[in-house]
């Protein structure tokens, strides 16, 4: 692959804006750190692109290797291998991506102190949301990986982790599902009500900010049992035991309806995730990585409930559908 650069003209106009920032304030120490930190994430780029391309063909030894390949060791040793059957271009990507979120951050934390630099902040946390959408589609698709029985979901799952791999450090390039991202921004500008629980507000906030082939699935899963649950932790922010039990405590109470501040008092809890207006875009992944322990813990332990995530299951209704196609754009 010829080298090119990483960041987008719009990363590195930020980066130069803030620079020239340090050098006026005189914080020569912050500028030499962010340089460093810039220097170190262009030196792990030149080693990306050493290696050869995932989704190309090559041979070692004389076998050769290619997607189907990857398609077919992935399918048949991901459950119990993990990361040491992934290619290592991939896992050198994902270190990349979490090192730009990480050094944008930073940009955050020299520039935004005490609310200042409003526009800086909004891009910075636009870029961080755009990193994590790929990394989050990653963690979806990885976790189909180790339960998917049907043969034409799991080639196109491996597919869709083979481009992402690919492109995902260059930020010009679209690597997440784009029905999905859209879920994720919707649900994560949508503060649950709770009231009744039976999730009339939340369920109308999503549909309405989605588009038809969302709706269709949003539809489709009020009508299987497991799929609503996951959508409803989706929805509410909490996991399936935790929302039986406060619809149990409104049935005992002979209570009608209940906010987020009572549900965390019958719970015990500090905070529910995306309950209210969160501008940090780690939230997101907070949000998904909970739920997806919750399943886990659930399909193992042979407890009663969702096994799967809401994004999980919307990722196989999606590639179950005969017309839809993953592209990176």
């Amino acid at each position: 692959m010829k080298n090119k650069s990483i960041w987008s003209d719009c990363e590195k106009k930020l980066f130069n804006k803030v620079l020239e920032k340090l050098v006026i304030e005189g914080r020569f120490d912050d500028y030499h750190l962010l340089n460093k930190n810039l220097t170190a994430l262009n030196c792990q780029a030149g080693a990306f692109f050493l290696y050869p391309g995932i989704i190309e063909s090559s041979k070692i030894a004389g076998q050769e290797r290619n997607v189907e390949t990857l398609v077919t060791e992935l399918g048949r040793k991901y459950s119990n291998e993990d990361m040491f059957v992934l290619p290592t271009k991939a896992l050198l990507g994902k270190c990349l991506i979490v090192g730009k979120i990480n050094i944008m951050y930073m940009v955050y934390h020299l520039t935004c102190r005490e609310n200042e630099n409003p526009e800086v902040k909004n891009q910075v946390f636009e870029f961080i949301i755009n990193y994590l959408l790929s990394i989050l589609t990653e963690e979806v698709l990885l976790q189909l990986l180790n339960n998917l029985s049907n043969t034409i979901v799991l080639k196109k799952v491996t597919k869709a982790l083979a481009n992402i791999w690919e492109e995902w450090i260059f930020s010009d390039k679209v690597t997440f599902i784009p029905e999905l991202g859209k879920m994720w921004l919707t649900r994560k500008r949508s503060v649950p009500v709770f009231g009744t629980l039976l999730g009339t507000h939340e369920y109308i906030s999503l549909f309405q900010n989605v588009d038809n082939l969302c709706k269709d699935y949003i539809t489709y899963a009020t009508s299987v049992s497991d799929e609503t649950s996951a959508l409803e932790e989706f929805l509410f922010g909490l996991p399936h035991e935790e929302l039986n039990f406060v619809k149990n405590y409104l049935l005992k109470n002979e209570k009608q309806n209940i906010n987020c501040e009572e549900v965390k008092n019958v719970l015990g809890k500090d905070s529910i995730f995306l309950s209210s207006k969160t501008e940090d875009p780690l939230e997101l992944y907070r949000f998904y990585n909970y739920r997806r322990k919750c399943a886990s813990s659930r399909l193992y332990g042979k407890i009663k409930g969702p096994v799967r995530t809401f994004e999980e299951n919307f990722v196989m209704y999606l590639f179950t559908h005969q017309n839809y196609s993953f592209k990176i754009l």
